[in-house]
């Protein structure tokens, strides 16, 4: 689920009108080619064919209806620009899901309030009953965003020093005991100043700068000294920041030991629990645990509900629970409904 967009309640709307219309010609369509063929026949065509031809054309759209439901999308759906796709990646939901998304359909249909569960969902995907059955959402099919432009490199022969004037130093002459100026040297000509070797490539524009540790956390973390003057103790040593993670409520996390997130992770030993507040039901218990080694900062499914996909470079990856998996400043983990990024790891 990278840049996803959740499709409008009025174009799904508008989609199942148009869907059904289509089904509701194909009945009338069947139904008049058996009463037409009874009137030619005179008889010799029943009538008693009507309902079974039919049940044959309804359940017969039905499954077309499921398969182009499970690919690229039904017919009202593509006229309105909307399509289903996995919960969890960019995937087609497949023709088995999308069958048995609209036989649940069809079922909480049957006592009205099916129709309106999409309205109980109070995340963004407004995912109804059927939806949350076969894993599904219904996204906005939207353009993929263009790519910045290369940012043009200046030349190093371009970047050039103008000479530093020097002062003429006053020498005393150990002869007559005056002073007499020296004949300075000649100033050497102005060369052209090329980057160091030890200079890091410069970021593009378009690529977000990692943030360092705030200001307010420095101030409280031991061995750092402090913001008024006071030097801390000389014998604690600052714990290193493993990462620090920006939730798409605008709560953050700053990690510095090996940490279990979740609604309710418990204790274990030599881990840290954080517990996270998610009013969409999309985190597990204990969901994920980040940590680090000596090669960087790295991720764990802890076999959640919904499990973990890493989002680089605009694609998606979904996680082995139980493995580690490496992230990187700029990274984006998708958990359901929920979303972090990784503003700093290791």
């Amino acid at each position: 689920m990278t840049s996803r967009v959740p499709a409008s309640m009025r174009h799904r709307v508008l989609a199942v009108v148009i869907d059904s219309a289509v089904a509701a010609g194909l009945t009338a369509i069947s139904a008049g080619v058996v009463v037409a063929l009874s009137m030619l026949t005179a008889g010799a065509v029943s009538a008693m064919w009507l309902l079974p031809v039919v049940g044959i054309v309804g359940v017969g759209w039905f499954l077309v209806y499921s398969a182009m439901q499970g690919g690229r999308g039904s017919i009202g759906m593509r006229f309105m620009g909307v399509r289903l796709g996995h919960a969890a990646d960019d995937a087609a939901l497949g023709f088995g899901r999308a069958l048995g998304r609209n036989l649940i359909w069809a079922l909480t249909g049957s006592v009205l309030v099916g129709f309106f569960s999409p309205l109980f969902d109070p995340s963004r995907w407004r995912r109804g009953w059927h939806d949350i059955a076969a894993g599904a959402v219904v996204l906005d099919v939207v353009p993929a965003p263009r790519p910045p432009a290369p940012v043009e490199a200046v030349p190093a022969a371009d970047l050039r020093l103008d000479p530093i004037p020097t002062a003429t130093p006053t020498v005393l002459s150990a002869a007559t005991g005056a002073s007499a100026r020296s004949t300075p040297a000649a100033a050497p000509a102005a060369m052209p100043l090329s980057p160091p070797s030890w200079a890091p490539a410069s970021a593009p524009a378009h690529r977000r700068i990692p943030r360092t540790l705030p200001v307010d956390v420095i101030s409280t973390v031991p061995g750092v000294p402090h913001r008024e003057g006071r030097p801390a103790s000389a014998e604690s040593v600052a714990p290193p920041v493993i990462a620090i993670l920006g939730w798409d409520d605008g709560t953050r996390h700053t990690v510095y030991e090996p940490t279990l997130f979740g609604r309710g992770p418990g204790q274990q030993p030599g881990r840290r629990s954080t517990a996270v507040r998610d009013e969409t039901l999309s985190l597990s218990k204990t969901h994920f645990e980040i940590g680090a080694d000596e090669d960087g900062t790295w991720v764990v499914d802890r076999h959640s509900l919904n499990g973990v996909v890493i989002v680089r470079g605009g694609q998606p990856q979904r996680l082995v629970p139980g493995q580690r998996a490496r992230i990187w400043s700029g990274d984006v983990l998708e958990l359901g409904d929920r979303r972090l990024r990784v503003e700093s790891a290791r």
